[in-house]
């Protein structure tokens, strides 16, 4: 009911009040559909008018106090600036708000529901138009008082039955609110709505006139009320039949002002759960088509074929391997199976050239492992943002929507940020029991990364000698516990180059002994009062606790 022409009269009439006798301060838009009209009152105060184009929903509201524009605010109608103030009037046709000046100019604030706009007219044309202007500018603006009055013409109505009766009669068609639509100038399907409920939607021209005649005096004589819909959605209204959770103002700017806060935040909430739902639906989509994209039997096969490749090169020892590209040999997994070609590194012994292979099935099965954990990761973030989607759809109020929005933690950029959802760790964690924990370096920076900014000075720290590999530290323990080191030595020599070899030298002292070298690369200490274990490669944890 923000742009019924009652509400408009009765706040041209208070605007008017306000206004009368200040002067303009400046015209300016700090957003595409909205203009801020800044006056300063007779008494000195600071009031804005802020017009809404864009939606039915906003009309126009009022701020007290001086605000700072925005630096990217557009300034208009800038030779108004400073002028006098004369008098603020409702059109008595229409529902336009007419701000007069001194000079010979006025503002036209047009608040219809489909085409809002603010006009300056001089000598009865548009000189400018804050929309469409290239169209409106220069048109003329007919005069007002051309044309009938609405509150003198329902006055006419609400005293005089017989005329109503006539006219009602006379204009009466099948529909009972086009009926009503017709004979009563200015009341709009809220007001036409209301009638008839109070007429109890009778057709009878009498109850109708009764009915008619008590709503129109409520409306001269409002009573100012904001609401709240069932789905949260505010409503403001004039009339006096206002459920008691309502809340009630002295006049109709003030009840615009808060029903146009409250509407902004509704229409925002909206927004931004729609915003989060459409991207929610996008994540999810990703999510899908990585896990439909999930094909781990290509690794699998690869894995399984380099292994076999580096057991029949150790079977095939005995034949010369040096200066050969390929060998063949017979395929002792499968007997009667044809014989098998491999390819082979010119420059390595057949020793060695099965140590690739092992290596090469090695890596395989880690980029699988690695695969199945990312797939797993994904089944889970694709659970949470199907039960985020579900938990949108029961929201049914902006309060809830509000809530969940917070709840959720907005990132800055606006996408929402998965609880619960475990992200992939910065290091290869092993937890070896309840208290203590080994972290495995992934790459050389990552080598650097765990040794210099994630570990304490008495962390234990280990490294497979002799061979490339990641950097280990021991969390949770002391230097006497040897059997937690033992299984950390194991564990740091699979995760080095020498984990094909039957028993591998690692290395384990205090953090606080290993230190960086100037002249060394990335990933590579020296370290300091180190103690060495033998032992054999092994990613497994062992059944007794440490």
């Amino acid at each position: 009911m923000q742009r019924n022409y009652f509400t408009l009269y009765h706040a041209a009439m208070e605007l008017h009040q306000r206004l009368a006798g200040g002067h303009l301060e400046e015209i300016f838009s700090e957003h595409k559909n909205e203009v801020t009209l800044s006056f300063i009152t007779l008494s000195g105060q600071h009031l804005q008018i802020i017009v809404v184009t864009h939606t039915p929903l906003l009309c126009l509201y009022t701020r007290e106090g001086k605000k700072k524009k925005n630096v990217n605010s557009a300034s208009l109608m800038t030779e108004l600036a400073l002028q006098t103030v004369k008098g603020v009037s409702i059109s008595p046709s229409d529902r336009e708000i007419h701000i007069h000046f001194a000079i010979d100019a006025f503002l036209v604030l047009q608040l219809f529901s489909s085409n809002t706009n603010l006009f300056l007219v001089r000598e009865e044309r548009i000189t400018y138009a804050f929309k469409h202007n290239s169209s409106l500018a220069g048109q003329p603006c007919p005069a007002a008082h051309d044309k009938s009055s609405v509150l003198r013409e329902l006055e006419r109505l609400a005293m005089n039955k017989t005329l109503f009766l006539e006219r009602y009669n006379h204009l009466k068609s099948e529909n009972s609110a086009e009926s009503v639509a017709a004979t009563l100038p200015g009341f709009d399907r809220t007001l036409v709505h209301e009638l008839l409920q109070r007429a109890k939607n009778e057709q009878n021209p009498e109850a109708l006139f009764t009915s008619f005649q008590s709503l129109f005096f409520e409306l001269l004589d409002p009573q100012v009320t904001v609401s709240e819909k069932e789905n949260g959605e505010p409503e403001f209204t004039l009339l006096h039949n206002s459920h008691a959770s309502c809340r009630s103002f002295d006049s109709v700017l003030e009840g615009l002002a808060h029903y146009s806060i409250t509407m902004r935040r509704y229409l925002e909430t909206k927004e931004e759960l729609k915003g989060m739902r459409s991207k929610l639906l996008r994540q999810l989509e990703k999510k899908q088509k990585a896990l439909e994209g999930f094909s781990p039997e290509l690794l699998d096969g690869f894995a399984r074929n380099y292994e076999q490749c580096g057991h029949l090169l150790m079977a095939a020892l005995y034949q010369p391997g040096n200066d050969r590209k390929s060998i063949t040999v017979e395929n002792i997994f499968e007997p009667g199976a044809p014989d098998i070609t491999i390819a082979l590194k010119e420059a390595l012994t057949l020793q060695k050239n099965a140590e690739a292979y092992f290596s090469k099935a090695s890596n395989t099965k880690e980029k699988l492992r690695i695969m199945r954990e990312r797939h797993l990761l994904l089944q889970k973030e694709k659970s949470a943002l199907e039960e985020l989607l579900a938990a949108t759809e029961k929201i049914s109020s902006p309060k809830e929507a509000r809530r969940f929005l917070e709840q959720q933690n907005l990132r800055p950029g606006g996408a929402p940020a998965l609880k619960n959802i475990r992200t992939a760790p910065i290091f290869r964690t092993v937890d070896l029991t309840q208290t203590i924990t080994l972290l495995v370096g992934k790459n050389a920076a990552n080598n650097e990364l765990l040794t210099f900014s994630h570990t304490k000075p008495n962390d234990i720290w280990l490294h497979a000698r002799g061979a490339s590999g990641s950097h280990c530290v021991l969390k949770g323990t002391t230097l006497s516990n040897l059997a937690a080191i033992r299984k950390a030595a194991e564990i740091a020599a699979w995760y080095s180059s020498a984990k094909h070899s039957s028993l591998v030298p690692v290395i384990y002292t205090l953090k606080k002994y290993v230190r960086r070298g100037k002249k060394l690369a990335i990933g590579q200490v020296i370290v300091e009062r180190e103690e060495v274990l033998l032992v054999k490669p092994s990613n497994r944890l062992f059944s007794d606790p440490v």
